[in-house]
């Protein structure tokens, strides 16, 4: 008995390192999450939003009024001094990464067209990515 309990101890040992080094080239996920020892930053989306009339119009259902993803430019600010600490691009699909260092930031965004995209406040954390959406006004009502 006391071979067998010391086997699958043994067995454990080698399996458990290897599923969690798999964990760590796993995507972010939600806020403040990501794998360790990958920098730290703030990724995201930028959505145009509404993008159905909400005033005086039948409830739409969920899944029709989500944001549109939308092409725009990031600004990562530093919270205390307002300084650009870094800049990204976001693509068609809207979504952007950018390394920062653990700090408080406000991520903002530009998109032609559009007059306001609401700044969004972040905690980053050392070795982690913080996940925001960005909504930017369509001026839709």
């Amino acid at each position: 008995m006391r071979s067998r309990v010391l086997t699958v101890a043994a067995t454990a040992s080698l399996i458990a390192p290897a599923a969690l080094a798999s964990c760590a080239d796993s995507p972010h996920q939600g806020p403040g999450t990501g794998p360790r020892g990958a920098g730290s930053g703030v990724a995201g989306v930028v959505v145009l939003w509404p993008v159905c009339p909400v005033e005086g119009a039948p409830e739409p259902r969920e899944d029709e009024c989500r944001g549109e993803p939308t092409k725009a430019t990031v600004h990562v600010r530093d919270r205390t001094t307002d300084d650009v600490a870094a800049t990204a691009r976001a693509g068609q699909d809207g979504r952007f990464r950018v390394s920062v260092r653990p700090n408080e930031y406000t991520v903002t965004a530009e998109v032609p067209g559009t007059e306001f995209c609401k700044p969004i406040g972040v905690t980053v954390r050392s070795g982690m990515y913080a996940d925001v959406t960005v909504r930017c006004d369509t001026g839709l009502r």
